[in-house]
């Protein structure tokens, strides 16, 4: 009943519900989210002890995670590493020279950094299986992830639109190659196609951003404001539907999952 009314709450038009939904519900959620935090806690603790206790398999991690949770703890709550005239307690986690700000700096980040440095590497091994040349969805996935990639890194400024037209050309000229099987007929393609660029390029001076079409910058930027974009709206709304039909599954006890059955 509760979430009925928490959800259908935001269509009607009636001050009493509406400060139920905007205020109450809200606390409550805060309120059953920090026991959430809590009971989340103790059963890491749990675990974690239990594996070094019965010295399972990987209990050295569990060892440095109970530590520093205790630590953590005991950083936030009990020691602040510093006087009440340099630091209140709720500042002392922002405060320079606190044992939490310490260990938020000197620990945590540089940790953090290493997951995501290790994570790049994972995404660099998952990208190759993606985009491997498989059809022509996948090959527009290469492309625009190459394009996207070089297009927004500083490198990508410096390559001039001359440099991709020329790409473009012996692309082309690989493709009627394969199409053909003639290479008097690819040859002739080619040289014609690069003749055009050059021609064009000397001139106009050769600009390192005109014509803006070939330049990698307006490519990428071009990608993902509009497609991109218009991929990610229609993934969304599919994410929406989702979550509202299985919000309406819980509420009327179709869906029991989540209390083990």
């Amino acid at each position: 009943m509760i979430g009925s009314i928490t959800l259908f709450g935001w269509f009607i038009d009636q001050p009493d519900v509406k400060e139920f939904v905007g205020d109450d519900a809200t606390q409550w959620y805060d309120i059953l989210a920090s026991f959430a935090i809590i009971l989340g806690a103790l059963n890491l603790i749990k675990l974690q002890v239990q594996k070094v206790l019965y010295q399972r398999p990987g209990w050295g991690y569990s060892l440095v995670a109970v530590f520093g949770f205790i630590f953590s703890i005991t950083a936030g709550f009990f020691i602040k590493g510093v006087d009440d005239s340099v630091a209140q307690w709720g500042a002392h986690v922002t405060s320079d020279g606190t044992l939490f700000k310490w260990m938020f700096d000197y620990v945590f980040s540089p940790m953090s950094a290493t997951m995501f440095s290790l994570l790049a590497f994972f995404v660099a091994s998952a990208s190759y299986r993606a985009f491997r040349i498989r059809n022509f969805e996948a090959t527009l996935l290469l492309v625009s992830g190459i394009i996207i990639m070089v297009g927004r890194v500083p490198i990508g400024g410096v390559i001039s639109s001359w440099f991709v037209m020329y790409l473009i050309v012996l692309c082309a000229g690989i493709y009627v190659n394969n199409w053909k099987k003639d290479l008097k007929t690819t040859f002739i393609f080619v040289a014609v196609g690069v003749s055009l660029v050059t021609i064009g390029g000397i001139m106009t001076g050769w600009p390192i951003d005109q014509p803006g079409i070939f330049y990698l910058p307006s490519i990428q930027e071009w990608i993902y404001y509009y497609p991109n974009v218009a991929g990610a709206r229609a993934i969304m709304i599919g994410i929406g539907l989702g979550i509202f039909a299985t919000s309406i599954r819980y509420i009327l006890g179709i869906e029991r999952s989540y209390i083990g059955e």
